[in-house]
């Protein structure tokens, strides 16, 4: 079978180029995904401010005691332990303005004391002795211009105060790459950073000479691990401290992105292209097997046996996957490179990424594609085996298909689409089960691919008999036979034409998704607040700079203002009090408020007595959250935030309906915690007592210079949307829309080309007297009737999808919905169709003519 399988790729290559092509696309991608992904998981940030620490424990804000900085220098091995502070902070130019690239390259202070960590050196004045003394890095120091002796003015927390720049220092190595380093005293750093009882962000240990890092590490890591009775990881497992040695020290520095979450997306693309690749390569080589129908009824009417008819399937599939993935994994190796150029360029994966060529990526695409292409091979059998000789040799159908089984094709794929988008609706709200929340976008795709190949050929037929008499009437003859042939051969055509309508809806699906989950976010924080103003700082590397107390002091005491609340946000939970954990509902987002929170929240209906949060003498939990865990009114809880190093017992004085089923489940006020980390807020609410008073204050208490910003609700949602969107990590979403692009344009390519089997048609065609240019019209309105009903399709899809994700929200839907690029998709499928079926036919009917 592998003989007559070569001899009849090398007969019939139209029809099975376009499989090939599409078994290329499929390698290419699941290989430069596979070597991205692998890329990412090998890249390491470099180690620039740790260099001279053996061992480092870093965390969040103020996640260790002093306790614990002390019990780790007593560890065995253990030579000194130097505690760290290191906190977002900005030199603003002489404009009052923030370095051109401050959001790209991150700028911390520290206290002096750890600049020994590094070790850093000074090149130029002193170590800093008062409060309004600060030391820079020599690119800071270049950057505004400032020699020792100047003034400097700095930015933290918020609030930008003037300081002498008594010393310039540099790192021993040289400069830093990625961070800029400002150095006050500790007690200033300590003031400013203000994490509570003499709290540190990160412990660095230099060990004695023969002391091995893995050990050390190994033990500082069960030690904070113990130390930390009260914390609690977030949902995807994330602790609030990380502990490493050599090479993973430099992750610990946090200067530059994380991309744990982009490896997780690249590896679940793999799987989405494999599913995909399944449905679109297996309907490549079914429109394969119709269109040669008559070779294998010819091959049933001599004897051949439906197992040889499925050898000789899975054997062309193979000889073509074979090509394929060497075809494949040479052009996925480049694709790679330039994925990893493209999004470097345009700063949306980390500087230091670098591409890694490996034996395991381009094995694993190959394996998927191998057995993708039999997957296929075998759908493509049962179409084979389904072909009734007679009937084809005698000029009929070659697989009649009955009206019912039509009927419950279409009415399946409408209800595989709904489900996609009912499960996309309910992942991004946060309500699908525990188990499905790292797989849901998976299967929706899933579902999205099915439905679609259900509904592909319905919907070609559907518009080859609407467009028939307009046509007929604008084209009789070219037209007329064009409409004629693809409503009768459109289950050929949807071969070709149901991976277009995919490739659409997935890049439409994953665009539209980016600004609507930032859209959900965004209305999610703003609904809570019934605030006159917001105040805020930018997002950078996915988390709020941050506002400081001293901020919401100057509010709080502005004239006019009834109140000025402090909100941050980070993961917790409450167990009742003796249940061990056992009745602990999943981890939520505790809102921790400083102020009377009551006033300016809007938490929906409330039972019970917020004031008595806002005094610190309990908790409130959202009724959802609540319910989860048997919890109500005056029971009392363990509340665990994350970074604590103890759990905290409080009653339950009220319960709030708005907690997004659940997900949004604590509000607890910042002085009832015991034992746990404080910090800067991530918003500041001001309400008012006279119209207007709250937009003074709140730009009294906002600097002209600097990044903190004041806005009313309208104003903080709509700048909110954008900044939240350009937050977002959305590398796994741009690598989603380009494998619908590439699909697209395989698809067409394959469509086109198919053209060259047709010979014998054209010909015959011509026999009855139409010319070659009228075929050539003929095949152009062939390639319009079947890559315009399936991007139209794929559009329409998109818009559902889109509705879905919106929560019903036709208005969100329109703004996500992604028409410009949807349309260049549309536009550049059926150009490139046109100019290639157009170059095929030519060929076809060249040949024909030498006959």
């Amino acid at each position: 079978m592998i003989g007559i399988a070569w001899r009849i790729l090398r007969r019939s290559p139209g029809t099975l180029l376009g499989a090939f092509i599409m078994i290329t696309v499929g390698t290419a991608l699941l290989a430069a995904f596979a070597i991205v992904q692998d890329s990412i998981s090998r890249t390491t940030a470099p180690v620039e401010r740790y260099a001279a620490a053996d061992v480092v424990a870093s965390g969040q804000a103020g996640v260790f005691t002093p306790e614990a900085v002390e019990e780790a220098g007593a560890l065995t091995g253990v030579a000194e332990a130097v505690p760290e502070l290191s906190f977002p902070a900005l030199v603003l130019g002489a404009d009052g303005a923030p370095p051109a690239d401050w959001q790209d390259t991150a700028r911390f202070g520290h206290g002096w004391s750890s600049a020994g960590l590094t070790p850093f050196t000074l090149l130029e004045g002193r170590a800093p002795g008062a409060s309004d003394e600060v030391v820079l890095d020599a690119e800071s120091a270049a950057e505004a211009g400032a020699g020792v002796g100047d003034r400097v003015d700095v930015e933290v927390a918020g609030t930008v105060r003037g300081h002498r720049l008594v010393g310039i220092a540099e790192a021993e190595a040289g400069p830093a790459e990625y961070q800029r380093t400002l150095f006050f005293t500790d007690r200033r750093a300590a003031e400013l950073a203000d994490r509570g009882e003499g709290r540190v962000d990160a412990i660095g240990l230099r060990l004695e000479p023969g002391a091995d890092p893995g050990a050390v590490a190994a033990a500082l890591d069960e030690h904070l691990r113990t130390a930390l009775a009260g914390d609690v990881d977030s949902p995807s497992g994330v602790p609030a401290y990380r502990v490493g040695a050599g090479a993973e020290r430099g992750e610990m520095e946090r200067a530059l992105p994380d991309h744990r979450a982009s490896a997780q997306a690249m590896a679940m693309l793999i799987w989405i292209v494999a599913f995909m690749a399944v449905a679109v390569i297996g309907g490549a080589l079914i429109t394969s097997v119709r269109s040669r129908a008559a070779q294998f009824a010819l091959l049933r009417a001599v004897g051949a046996t439906p197992g040889q008819v499925r050898l000789l399937c899975l054997a062309e599939a193979f000889l073509l996957s074979v090509a394929g993935v060497v075809a494949g994994a040479l052009s996925g190796m480049l694709l790679a490179r330039l994925l990893l150029e493209g999004f470097r360029a345009i700063g949306v994966v980390s500087p230091v990424l670098r591409v890694h060529y490996g034996p395991g990526a381009l094995l694993l695409a190959g394996a998927i594609a191998l057995i993708v292409g039999q997957a296929a091979a075998w759908f493509a059998a049962r179409a084979a085996l389904r072909i009734r000789p007679a009937e084809v040799l005698a000029g009929q159908a070659a697989v009649p298909v009955t009206r019912g089984r039509r009927r419950a094709g279409r009415i399946t794929g409408v209800l595989l689409l709904a489900a996609a988008g009912v499960l996309q609706a309910l992942g991004m709200a946060g309500l699908v089960p525990a188990m499905l929340r790292g797989a849901y976008g998976m299967i929706a795709s899933g579902l999205v691919i099915v439905g679609l190949g259900l509904l592909g050929s319905w919907a070609i037929h559907a518009a080859a008999r609407a467009a028939r008499p307009a046509l007929s009437r604008l084209a009789p003859v070219t037209g007329h036979l064009a409409a004629a042939n693809v409503g009768f051969h459109h289950r050929r055509y949807a071969g070709a034409a149901v991976p277009i309508a995919v490739g659409t809806a997935i890049a439409g699906w994953a665009l539209a998704g980016l600004p609507l989950f930032a859209l959900g976010n965004s209305q999610d924080v703003a609904e809570r607040f019934a605030a006159d103003q917001v105040l805020r700082t930018p997002i950078v590397r996915d988390a709020h700079t941050g506002l400081g107390e001293p901020v919401r002091e100057r509010l709080e005491e502005a004239a006019g203002v009834s109140a000025a609340v402090g909100l941050r946000e980070l993961w917790a939970h409450a167990d009742p009090v003796g249940s061990g954990g056992s009745g602990a509902p999943e981890v939520t987002r505790g809102t921790i408020v400083t102020g009377q929170a009551g006033a300016l929240l809007d938490l929906g209906e409330v039972k019970g007595d917020l004031a008595s949060v806002d005094a610190g003498r309990g908790v409130a939990l959202g009724a959802d959250y609540a319910g989860q865990a048997g919890i109500g009114l005056n029971d009392e809880v363990e509340v665990r935030t994350a970074g604590a190093s103890r759990p905290t017992v409080l009653p339950v004085v009220a319960l709030f309906g708005r907690d997004q089923g659940g997900g949004e489940g604590i509000v607890v006020a910042s002085e009832a915690l015991r034992g746990a980390p404080q910090g800067w807020y991530d918003y500041i609410l001001v309400g008012e007592e006279e119209a207007g008073r709250a937009a003074e204050a709140a730009s009294a208490a906002v600097a002209d210079r600097g990044t903190a910003s004041a806005e009313d609700p309208e104003e903080f949602l709509r700048a909110y949307v954008q900044e939240r969107q350009g937050a977002i990590d959305n590398l796994g979403t741009l690598a989603t829309a380009m494998v619908g692009g590439f699909l697209v344009i395989a698809s067409v390519n394959a469509l086109a080309l198919s053209a060259a089997d047709r010979r014998s048609e054209l010909a015959s065609i011509r026999r009855i007297g139409v010319t070659g240019p009228r075929l050539s019209r003929m095949v152009s309105w062939e390639m319009a009737l079947t890559v315009v009903p399936a991007w139209l399709l794929g559009g329409l899809a998109t818009g559902w999808m889109a509705a879905a994700m919106a929560g019903g929200d036709l208005g969100a839907a329109l703004w996500a919905y992604p028409a410009a690029v949807l349309l260049a998709f549309g536009a550049t499928g059926l150009a490139a169709a046109l100019l290639g079926a157009l170059a095929a036919t030519r060929s076809a009917l060249r040949a024909a003519d030498a006959r």
